[in-house]
Order: C-alpha cells, then structure tokens, then sequence
C-alpha cells in the first residue's frame, strides 16, 4: 500500500503541480528563499517541469501526419500539416468550426511552451547552484541532476523538430525585459550542449533502484543519450554534399557519428542484456498496461481522478461521426506480415482474400481493431465482450442529414453481441484502450505513457549496427524484438537492403501508434514517399438483424428516410449484395480489395477498395523541419532565422 501511494502521490504532485503550481505562483512573486528553504516546494517546483511535452493523446497527435492512421476533424495544425497548409501562422492549434480549446494543441508545435520551461529551469539551476541555497546537497544535487536532464530533454524535443535552435543557459532577470534576440545556433553546437547537460545529470542522478517511479534516473539521461546521437547520425541532418556545420545540419562524419550512436545505443541495451535491468514483456500489450513492466525505463504516469482528460485517446472507439481520433490506415493494416514472416501478397503467404484479417502477426491484433472483432466494455459492473460493427462515415451530399441529427445505434439496446465504432477508414484503433473499463466519449486509457521502452532502443541499436556494417548484430536485436513470447514471428535472415527493408518495417508495427513514425520517415529522408499519398480505407461489413450485408460502401441517412433508425445507405443497387449468414458472417468476406505492392514497396492505390474526404496526404520538402511560429521571429526583429520554405 505504501508503494502504491508514493506512486500515485509523485503522479499527482507531477500532473497538478505542472499544470496548476508554476503558474498559480508567477517567479515573480515566488522569492528564491520561499523555494530553496523549502525542500518540499524545491520538490514540487521541479516536478512542475516534467511536462515540458503536451501530453501525447490529443486531437491534434502526429500518428495523423503519417501512414499510420487519420483524423479528419482536427482543428490543429496536424490537419493543416496533412493538408499542405502547415505555415509559421498556422503552426499555433486553430480552430476550424469551432472554438480552440487545449486538446488541439500539438506535440509538433513546442516552441513557446519548451522555452518558457527552459526559463523555468535555469531558473531553478541559478537559484540552486546559488551560496544562499539551503537545501541539503543530496537533495540539491538529485534535483539539479533532474532539472539538467530535463532541459536537454527539451532541447532534444527542440532540434528534433526544427534543427538549430538558440541555446539559453542563465534565466532572463524576473521583472525585466525577455531578451527574443539570441540566435539560432548550429546543430552540432546544440548537440554537444545537451550531451554535456546529459553528463551533469549522469554525475548527480540516483540509479533506477534508488528512483521512485515516474522521475528521472541515470538509465533515463543514457537512454536520452542514445536517442540524441542517433539523430545527430540520421541522413536529415547529414549531408555530404555539404560537409560543414550549419543551423540545418551537422559537420557530416559518417563514420565518427555512427559509432558515438552505436556506443550510446550499446551502453543503454546493455543495461537489459548485461545488468538484468530491463526486460521484455511476455506479453505485447503489457507495456502499456503493467505499471511494473519490465520494460519501462521511463514514462508518463496520468492519475485518473485529476487527470481524466489527459489519459485519453481524445474520443473513443464508438464515439459518433468518426470524431475518434486515430483510425489506422489501409497502408498500416498491409504492412503488418502474416504469422509465417511473409508480406500478404508474397508467394506462399497464405493469404486469404476472404479472410483478410487471419493468420497475421500477433501485434496486428492488439494494436488494430477490425470489423467483427472482439471488443470487451464493461457495462453496469460486468465485462462484456462483444463483436465490433464497422460503420463507414463520408462527407457527401447525403451525409448531412447524419450529422444534424448525430444519432448511432446504441448497442446496449440489441442483442448482447454488438458494438458499434464509427470510422472513416474500416478500422479502428485497439492500442492504449483498456477492455476492462467503459466505452465513453473521452475513454480512459493506459494509465501512463511510455516516453522510453527497451523494445525501441533494441531497434535503436540495430539501426546503428547496420549504418556500420554490422549486420549479423542488426539481426540479432531486430530478432530479439521479434522473439517476444506472445509475438515469436519468424526471424529475420535477410542482408543488404533487404535487412534495411526488414528494420524499417519492424520499427513500423513494433512502435505502431506511439508518435516515433513521424520522426523516424524524417531522420532517413523518406517521409515524401510516405506522406504524400491518398489515404486509404477499405470496405467493411454492417450487420442488420444480424445478418451481415457486405460491400457497404457509405453510410448515411437520407433525408427520404421515414425510419430514422435506417442509417445504411449504398453507393447503388448493385451494391446490395448477397446476405451471408452463419456466425454473424464474422468469419467470411468477400469482395473485399487488397492494395499490391509495386516493385519497390511503393503502395499502389490504383486498386484501392475506396478513399475520402480529403483524398490525399501532402507533404512538402520544407515539413522535413517545423516552421518556427511568425510570432517568433517578429519578437526576435528577424534575428531568428526561418526554416527553408516557409
């Protein structure tokens, strides 16, 4: 019981206080005495600098930008990203048909909020490091360690979006006029400045077994230090064809850079392979559900009595009119192998286009709903599981009477063995929703968010074996993600670019929907590919009288209508095929189209069962960077230099 409480006691402290305490207490009226007598505001000061990220489950996340998954509704500039509108005056969240409110901000757009928590920080740093602080040095330093540690957390997060960026060591003076005019530094200087803010926190942090959980530790800093310097490595920020160090890119050292990722990388792995420190999950879902996963070596804790709309996945799986706000794409769905370790449209796959969901790696199941799936809630007390109907949403001529009225069935009136979702791409999200709690419009999810699990590190360390040639050690670590009890897929035995095929593919379903894939296509150059398509759904089933009617291509109702309960409406007649019965027709497909594969995995939509509104991903050059916000470079009389292309 003392644990749990300790636990949820530092939760509490970090979500309130981060939200409330710095600013219900302006530095200008907090006197450094007030805080370093104090160890215990010393303590809630600093744990009010954690969140120097929104929280990740937002409208506006960044799965949405990518191939991953899609959200028309957003407000946010991640709908304006998609949508070839992301400008330095559109970066802020906006609203678009109605008011803008915090759950449209993004996890893109983190300058104003990093810098007002960098301020926050060397304030702390100046008062700390200062002869009149009383503290006691063990606590002093722990706090120091932690507050070092996050801002190189910050800065990371800073030049990971927009490269350069101004570095600030000392607080402006409280009271006096902010300084906007410092400017942007090269990259490799800003490298170098959070790794040497990375060694002041290895040198005053406890250990993992001497850190409660939820704050900082020495294995935290060396997991940030793997992740820094594998951005510094990555083909964004190296170019040979232009060798010097820049804002935009670093002094390029292919081989010198490489191996300082890889020795990161190596020293972070090696405290789960040598030390027994951390571990993998038996169990997929785990890491997302078990507080005590052996996998965790740094997370996000949400308390759910005060925090209710943070731990959230911003709408639920049967919220109306497709407002939930990550539907996973078709492109998503084909990249996920079947269990024997071959892609569907390979030969000897055993692919089944009736059955298009079976025999398919196990993480396709608990990170992807599909139309007839299981879905467990719990109704009045009990758990109850039910078979998840897919209804598909399109703006049309037809759609608007749906909208005005925003009725859907309600399962709970029909028989025991429905559950509706409202999606615009046939497919639903199943990763971070806990069956074990109800269905509500804002769903309470995972209890914490992992910022940092070994899995990703694994591929991390694969990524710089391969970039140095060492491909009998990519293997191994990609094999070893793959090896997890309940995934045991097949192992990876390719070489060349074929295992680089292979490695980019697994960090895809591996760390499916947990905002790396925005970054990932970035780092190796190849987001244009990616994220300058059409977005594809694919047919899905509705049940009526439970009797499955399959080709539904849209789902209306029409204003003809004189039975409001009749929300089906087909493309035409034809489309009003054959009813299949038995099991609920759970187990039998037909017509259903698969999107091929061109002859360098390229998707090829021409075959694509539908698309909709709107109908195509954009992506320019400049998004490979972040525009810094117009606000930004006018409070700094133009000393802060743009991006390219904005």
């Amino acid at each position: 019981m003392k644990k749990i409480l300790s636990i949820l006691a530092f939760a509490a402290i970090m979500v309130s206080c981060a939200d409330d305490f710095l600013d219900k207490v302006p530095l200008d009226k907090l006197s450094e005495d007030a805080v370093f007598n104090s160890p215990q505001l010393a303590e809630s000061y600093v744990n009010a600098l954690y969140p120097v990220l929104p929280d990740p489950f937002q409208e506006g996340n960044i799965s949405n930008i990518t191939d991953e998954s899609f959200f028309r509704y957003g407000g946010s500039s991640t709908r304006y990203m998609y949508d070839g509108r992301l400008s330095p005056s559109t970066i802020i969240y906006i609203s678009e048909g109605g008011s803008a409110h915090d759950s449209r901000t993004t996890v893109l757009n983190i300058w104003n909020r990093a810098y007002e928590f960098i301020y926050k920080m060397n304030y702390f740093l100046r008062a700390a490091e200062s002869e009149d602080s009383r503290l006691e040095k063990e606590t002093a330093d722990r706090l120091k360690g932690e507050v070092y540690f996050l801002r190189a957390w910050a800065y990371y997060n800073l030049i990971q979006r927009y490269a350069g960026v101004p570095i600030i060591k000392v607080p402006h003076s409280i009271g006096g006029e902010e300084d906007f005019s410092v400017e942007r530094s090269n990259f490799d200087d800003c490298v170098d400045f959070i790794l040497e803010d990375l060694d002041k926190a290895d040198a005053l942090l406890p250990s993992k077994d001497a850190t409660p959980r939820g704050r900082v530790n020495r294995d935290v800093a060396l997991a940030l230090r793997a992740r820094v310097t594998l951005l510094a490595a990555s083909k964004l920020f190296n170019d040979p064809d232009s060798p010097q160090s820049s804002i935009f890119k670093g002094a390029y050292d292919y081989q010198g850079k490489w191996q300082r990722a890889y020795d990161a990388c190596k020293a972070m792995v090696d405290r789960a392979d040598v030390d027994g420190a951390y571990a993998l999950d038996d169990k997929y879902s785990d890491y997302w559900k078990d507080l005590d996963s052996p996998e965790l070596i740094w997370a996000k804790y949400f308390v759910v009595t005060e925090d209710i709309d943070k731990a959230q996945l911003y709408y639920s799986i049967e919220y109306y009119n497709g407002w939930t706000s990550m539907q996973p794409t078709q492109a998503m769905m084909i990249d996920y192998e079947m269990n024997n370790g071959k892609k569907f449209f390979e030969e000897g796959s055993g692919f089944d286009p009736k059955k298009p969901f079976a025999n398919r790696d196990p993480r396709f199941y608990y990170s992807i709903a599909t139309p007839f799936s299981k879905y467990g809630v719990i109704e009045d007390g009990s758990y109850n599981e039910y078979d998840l109907q897919m209804y598909l949403l399109f703006k049309d001529k037809t759609r608007e009477d749906f909208t005005a009225d925003k009725t859907m069935p309600d399962y709970t009136d029909k028989a025991k063995d429905l559950a509706h979702a409202v999606t615009h791409t046939g497919l639903e999200l199943r990763k971070w929703y806990d069956p074990q709690k109800p269905i509500t419009d804002k769903q309470t999810i995972t209890p914490f968010y992992p910022w940092f699990r070994l899995a990703e590190f694994y591929l991390n360390f694969a990524e710089c074996a391969y970039m140095l040639g060492k491909e009998d050690e990519c293997r191994t670590y990609i094999n070893k993600v793959r090896g997890r009890a309940d995934v045991n897929m097949p192992p990876v035995t390719e070489g060349g670019t074929s295992l680089w095929d292979r490695l980019v593919n697994e960090r895809r379903i591996e760390m499916a929907f947990e905002f790396t894939r925005y970054f990932d296509v970035r780092r190796w150059m190849i987001a244009d590919k990616y994220e300058n398509v059409p977005i594809a759904g694919m047919k899905t089933m509705i049940l009526e009288n439970g009797t499955k009617r399959d080709t539904v291509y849209r789902m209306a109702r029409l204003a003809s209508d004189v039975d409001k309960n009749t929300c089906y409406y087909w493309e035409n007649s034809s489309e009003r095929d054959t009813y299949i019965a038995g099991n609920n027709g759970r187990d039998i497909i037909t017509k259903w189209t698969y999107t091929w594969l061109g002859q360098d995995y390229e998707i090829d939509y021409g075959e694509c069962p539908l698309t909709f509104s709107p109908t195509q991903k954009y992506f320019v050059p400049a998004n490979y960077l972040m525009p810094i916000p117009e606000t930004e470079i006018k409070k700094s009389q133009n000393t802060i230099e743009q991006n390219p292309g904005y």
